[in-house]
């Protein structure tokens, strides 16, 4: 590992390029992650990154705007247990 990053983010994912693919005018980049490097304020109750601590930032090309992740809403694969 060793890819430089910004000390001051609390959460640093480094990837490795796999593959892009080419859909219309963008490309779509996939990635495999090599290592991670977390802050302990950016991590949840079983020492693993949380979400909702981190509070990523969404960007949509489209029409310019950022968007924050919102609260949990269920767990996968269980949430639809409960509905009728």
């Amino acid at each position: 590992m060793g890819a430089p990053y910004v000390e001051e983010f609390p959460l640093v994912l480094e990837c490795r390029l796999l593959p892009t693919f080419e859909i219309g005018l963008h490309t779509r980049f996939v990635g495999a992650i090599l290592d991670v490097k977390a802050e302990e304020s950016a991590l949840g109750e079983k020492g693993l990154p949380d979400i909702e601590k981190v509070r990523p930032i969404l960007f949509d090309p489209e029409i310019n705007t950022c968007h924050g992740v919102g609260k949990l809403l269920g767990r996968a694969y269980s949430i639809g247990k409960t509905v009728r």
